[in-house]
Order: structure tokens, then C-alpha cells, then sequence
């Protein structure tokens, strides 16, 4: 009888492990290769607009550089729907991962908010006030410079957090 009792609770530990091992709670959106490629793409574009305006730039000559803006702020703003039509899950456990992000400086996870899309959307928008900026009256060097630092930070996060759900 003992030896029985003994398989018995073994097998029914192994089951309960095995389980346990099979339940995964999704904490934030499926990761998704092409999401995180684009943002890597547009960071690349997006710098390279930097570096080439790192004099600043005349009012004059906005018109070399108008399809530039247009083609990276369009390809900004389609990757935050895509990155916006990942479903959040809802679980009790998004208080740890909020709290986990939030030591390292990320945003938090708020109403089905999905941080790298909140990041893309910002760093569209700064694109848009430096495209205006540059039509209307050209930008300065010092300019220049304040943009391609608000761009760099919401890159990083972006590329954090996609970077982040490839595990």
C-alpha cells in the first residue's frame, strides 16, 4: 500500500509541475520581427536626417527635403497601428511588469497602451513640429539638435520594449 501511495503522489506531483511548466500568463503583446524592424529602419533614416541637418537648415531648401519628412513620418505612423493593433492582455500580474518598466525608465502599461506605439506616435509627432518648423521658417543647428534628442530618447524606449517581447 505504501509503495502504491508513493506513485501515486509522485505521478500526481509530475502532473502538477507539468502543469504548472504549461501555464504561461502573457503579460504584454505578442512580439512581432517586423515592428521592431521598422523602428530599427526609421531610427536609421531618422538620423541620417539629423546628420545631414546638423548646420541647420534654410527655409529655402525645405523643398529638397519635404518627401524625406513625408515618406518617414507616413512610415512612423503605420508602424504605431501595427504596433497599436497587438491585443494587451488583461491580467493582475500587470502591476508587476508596470513596475518592472518603470525602474528602467519606461513608460508603464496603461489602458491597453502599448508603450513602443505611445513612443513611435511621439517620435512621429516631433518629426511633424521639425517638418513644420522647417517649411515655415527653417531650422537652426541648436534645433536641430533639441528634435534629434526628443527622437533618440523615444527610440530607445521603442526599441526597448519591442526588443523586450522578442524574449
Amino acid at each position: 500500500m505504501k509503495i502504491v501511495l508513493r506513485r501515486w503522489n509522485l505521478a500526481l506531483g509530475l502532473l502538477l509541475a507539468t502543469l504548472l511548466a504549461a501555464c504561461t500568463t502573457q503579460l504584454a503583446p505578442l512580439y512581432d520581427k517586423a515592428i521592431l524592424d521598422g523602428i530599427t529602419v526609421a531610427n536609421r533614416e531618422a538620423m541620417t536626417l539629423f546628420a545631414s541637418a546638423a548646420n541647420g537648415l534654410a527655409k529655402e531648401s525645405y523643398a529638397a527635403r519635404a518627401d524625406h519628412y513625408n515618406q518617414l513620418i507616413g512610415n512612423l505612423d503605420a508602424l504605431e497601428i501595427q504596433a497599436k493593433a497587438r491585443p494587451v492582455p488583461k491580467t493582475k500580474n500587470i502591476v508587476a511588469v508596470n513596475t518592472w518598466l518603470e525602474k528602467r525608465g519606461l513608460p508603464a502599461v496603461v489602458d491597453d497602451e502599448v508603450p513602443s506605439a505611445t513612443a513611435i506616435g511621439k517620435i512621429s509627432a516631433t518629426l511633424k513640429k521639425m517638418r513644420d518648423t522647417d517649411h515655415k521658417q527653417g531650422v537652426s543647428a541648436t534645433e536641430v539638435q533639441a528634435f534629434r534628442n526628443q527622437v533618440a530618447i523615444y527610440m530607445d524606449q521603442a526599441i526597448t520594449y519591442e526588443s523586450f517581447l522578442e524574449r
